[in-house]
């Protein structure tokens, strides 16, 4: 099944069209069993399809040279390789798509949202995204020369690898946040640097000055601060899973230990009374720890491991506990108000006043 012959001629499609039925007959296998498959060419250069829902649409390979795709729908679409040099997808909706390496040459791409979309690889020179909404959008290897990105969300976005040129209008933030991830900063003055909501992973910051910089909610995720300096810099939600820190980075004690908790673990340690609030703890391996009197305020702890642990008296308040695993936990007069419970294990936990995600107070 490695090898197909192509057979017979193309049928004709179309866009939003009704379903077809259509047979043949192959007279020269002379078999009386025969394999069949079909494959989609998408062949549609400078095709009408403003304000089409083409959510999900495969078009991988395909040529949409030129296509008008004004406030088209192309959620979930697989748009890999495709040719999308000078379309119009002005104000599109390009959520989740998969654009790895296709081509946006000049493509006009104001205010379209393309959040969550990877376009690793992908051709995106002399390209307008002015004002377009790019959050956590997948931008690694991309070719950003010559690329208007002016006013662009680009909280979270990837920018690793990326060629951008002096020609790329993108703002101050991102330009920096663009050379952190693909030249490095080590030993770099980012003192009082907006580093926020910024995709930071994999860095090296190795001896950087980030004194009073504003890392609010950065993806750290294996970034190097061996030596770096952040004493006074704002790090609350930061996610510094597998990132490095030696006995020369300098670092606000709270910090340390959340960075300590999320990569060698706290399995039985004695915690009471911390404040572990505004932390990213999710995957956090916590079991049988004494979490009693914690402040997990606002807190990441999904996916984490609470089995067994003592949250006597811990507050909860607004924490997410999506997928979190508390079977066993003691749980009493903890407040968990407004916290996140979606598939929390709560198996064998045991309550005695304890304040639930909705107000309410319960023991058993």
């Amino acid at each position: 099944m490695q090898s197909w012959t192509p057979i017979g001629e193309r049928f004709a499609g179309g866009i939003g069209g009704t379903n077809k039925a259509f047979s043949f007959v192959d007279g020269d296998t002379g078999q009386e069993l025969g394999f069949y498959r079909l494959e989609s060419i998408v062949e549609l250069p400078n095709a009408d399809l403003i304000g089409e829902n083409l959510a999900q649409g495969d078009f991988s390979g395909g040529d949409l040279f030129g296509a008008d795709l004004f406030d088209a729908n192309l959620h979930d679409a697989n748009l890999r390789n495709t040719d999308l040099s000078g379309a119009d997808l002005r104000f599109a909706v390009v959520t989740n798509a998969d654009l790895s390496g296709a081509n946006l040459f000049a493509a006009k791409m104001l205010g379209a949202d393309l959040s969550f979309a990877e376009a690793k690889g992908a051709d995106v020179s002399f390209a307008d995204l002015d004002s377009a909404t790019l959050f956590a959008a997948g931008l690694r290897q991309a070719d950003l020369r010559f690329t208007v990105l002016s006013g662009a969300d680009l909280r979270f976005a990837s920018l690793h690898a990326a060629r951008l040129d002096e020609h790329t209008l993108i703002d101050s933030k991102w330009r920096t946040i663009w050379e952190i991830v693909s030249q490095g900063a080590a030993g770099r003055n980012l003192q009082r640097a907006d580093l926020s909501l910024a995709d930071i992973s994999e860095a090296d910051l190795n001896r950087a000055d980030l004194r009073f910089a504003d890392l609010t909610a950065a993806v750290a995720i294996q970034s190097d601060f061996s030596g770096a300096n952040l004493a006074g810099a704002i790090l609350r939600f930061i996610d510094l899973r597998g990132a490095k820190f030696d006995t020369n980075t300098v670092v606000d004690a709270k910090t340390r230990l959340i960075w300590e908790i999320v990569n060698d673990g706290a399995v039985g340690r004695d915690l009471h009374g911390k404040d572990l609030s505004s932390a990213v703890l999710a995957e956090s391996k916590l079991s049988s720890a004494n979490l009693t009197n914690v402040n997990f305020t606002q807190t990441f702890l999904n996916f984490a491991d609470l089995s067994g642990a003592d949250l006597t008296a811990a507050v909860l308040f607004n924490a997410d506990l999506t997928s979190a695993n508390l079977s066993g936990a003691n749980l009493t007069r903890a407040n968990l108000r407004g916290a996140d419970i979606t598939d929390t294990d709560f198996s064998g936990a045991i309550f005695s006043n304890t304040i639930m995600p909705d107000g309410s107070t319960r023991s058993n």
